[in-house]
C-alpha cells in the first residue's frame, strides 16, 4: 500500500461540464474534493447552444451516477425524440446536391449544455467567484491555489478544468497559447416555423411548432483585410448573407431572412492546443478537457474526450483511496492514455475543420467524414 502521500483532497478548478463530471466521479466514490467557479453565478455566460455525446455516455453513466443519468432525457434539446436517429447530411452548397449521409452512431444523445450543467450540479458543492492565478507546490507534498480574490486553497491535487485558456495551464507550460487555424465563424440562432425548417416535428406537448436552431458560416482566412469579421451586429449580419449569396435553396433563403435588426451575431476563431507537455510537479497538477486538448468542432469529439477524462481520472483516484497507487503514479497513468488519445483527435479534427472548406478535400476517409472510432479506453 501506498501511505506517503497527503490525503487525498481534490481542487477542482473551472465547474463545465467535465468539472463537473469530475466533481461528481469524486462525490459518487468517497473521494474529498472542492470545485471552484471563477464566475459569480451558474448563469453569468452563455453555456453555448448544444453538444452531442456518443461514445462517452457509459463513462458519463458510471461516473455521474444514477441520480444524474435520471435527469438526462430532460436534458436533450428536442426531449419529445426519445431517440436521435437524425443523419448528418454533408452537401455542396452551391449546387444543393449531398455529398454524404453520416448514419448515427449506435448510442447518441444531443444535449442543451445548460440543461446538462444543471443536471451535473445536482448535489455538488461549488465555490463562486473563485478565478484561479497560479498555485505553489508546498514543502509536505500539498498544492495551495491561489485565488484573484486573495483566498487560497490546500489540497493534494489541483485539476485544471477551466476551459479553452486555462490558467492552469498556462501555470504549467510556457507553450500554453492556443494555436490560430485561420477560419472564422459567424452564427445566429433563430426561431423558424416547421415549413422553414423543412423537418417534421414531432407534436410538442406544450402545443409550440416552431423550430430553434443556430446558423453558422465559416471560411479560412487568405486576406487580412478582405476575410476580416466587423464589429458591429448589423457589419456580421452583411457578411453572412453576401456570402450566401450563390448557396442553393434552401439555405440561401434561412441566411437571407435573418433580420437586419437582429439582436446578437456569434463570432468565433477556430483554436486548438494537441495537448503539449506540460510539468505536473510530481503529480500535483493535471489538466483535464479543453484545459489540455481544446479541438475545433468538426469531429463533434471535444465533450466526448473531456468527460472520458474526468471518468478515467476518477478510475485512478480510486486506486490512490485504496491505497494501490501512488498519487504520482496514478496521474503519471492517467496523463500517459489522454495524451496518446487526444493529442491524434485534435489533429484528426483540425484537419475535419481545414478540409471541410476545400470541396475537393472531402473523400470517404477524410476525418471530416470517416467514422467516430470509440477509444479503447471509453
Amino acid at each position: 500500500m501506498c501511505i506517503t502521500d497527503p490525503p487525498l483532497h481534490v481542487l477542482i478548478a473551472g465547474a463545465g461540464i467535465v468539472g463537473l463530471t469530475l466533481a461528481q466521479g469524486c462525490r459518487q466514490n468517497g473521494i474529498r474534493y472542492t470545485l471552484f467557479e471563477r464566475d459569480e453565478r451558474k448563469d453569468e455566460r452563455p453555456q453555448g447552444w448544444s453538444l452531442l455525446l456518443h461514445w462517452c455516455l457509459d463513462a458519463l453513466e458510471r461516473t455521474a451516477g444514477p441520480e444524474v443519468v435520471a435527469l438526462l432525457p430532460g436534458a436533450t434539446v428536442d426531449p419529445s425524440m426519445t431517440r436521435d436517429e437524425g443523419k448528418f447530411v454533408f452537401l455542396n452548397l452551391h449546387t444543393g446536391i449531398v455529398r454524404a449521409l453520416i448514419p448515427p452512431m449506435k448510442r447518441r444523445m444531443r444535449l442543451h449544455r445548460q440543461k446538462l450543467r444543471e443536471a451535473l450540479l445536482t448535489g455538488v458543492d461549488m465555490q463562486p467567484g473563485k478565478r484561479l492565478e497560479t498555485y505553489e507546490k508546498l514543502a509536505d507534498g500539498q498544492v495551495r491555489a491561489h485565488f484573484a480574490d486573495g483566498t487560497t486553497a490546500t489540497g493534494s491535487l489541483l485539476v485544471g478544468a477551466d476551459g479553452n485558456n486555462s490558467a492552469v495551464r498556462k501555470c504549467l507550460t510556457t507553450e500554453h497559447e492556443l494555436i490560430d487555424l485561420g477560419v472564422n465563424i459567424l452564427g445566429v440562432v433563430r426561431r423558424l416555423t416547421p415549413e422553414q425548417s423543412e423537418e417534421e416535428r414531432i407534436p410538442q406537448p406544450d402545443g409550440r411548432d416552431s423550430f430553434t436552431g443556430i446558423m453558422h458560416i465559416s471560411w479560412v482566412v487568405q486576406d487580412l483585410v478582405k476575410d476580416a469579421v466587423p464589429t458591429s451586429t448589423q457589419e456580421r449580419i452583411a457578411v453572412m448573407k453576401e456570402r450566401a449569396q450563390g448557396f442553393a435553396e434552401p439555405m440561401r433563403n434561412l441566411i437571407m431572412d435573418i433580420p437586419d435588426d437582429h439582436p446578437f451575431v456569434s463570432y468565433l476563431t477556430l483554436r486548438d492546443w494537441p495537448c503539449l507537455p506540460w510539468d505536473n510537479d510530481g503529480g500535483t497538477v493535471t489538466l483535464a478537457g479543453d484545459a489540455c486538448h481544446p479541438m475545433t468542432m468538426f469531429r463533434g469529439e471535444g465533450a466526448n474526450h473531456g468527460i472520458l477524462d474526468a471518468a478515467l481520472l476518477v478510475d485512478q483516484l480510486k486506486r490512490v483511496r485504496d491505497g494501490d497507487v501512488s498519487q504520482k503514479e496514478a496521474i503519471e497513468a492517467y496523463e500517459g492514455e489522454m495524451r496518446g488519445r487526444t493529442a491524434e483527435a485534435v489533429l484528426k479534427s483540425r484537419r475535419a475543420a481545414l478540409d471541410g472548406h476545400v470541396w475537393e478535400k472531402i473523400t470517404d476517409d477524410c476525418p471530416l467524414l470517416a467514422a467516430r472510432v470509440p477509444p479503447a479506453t471509453a
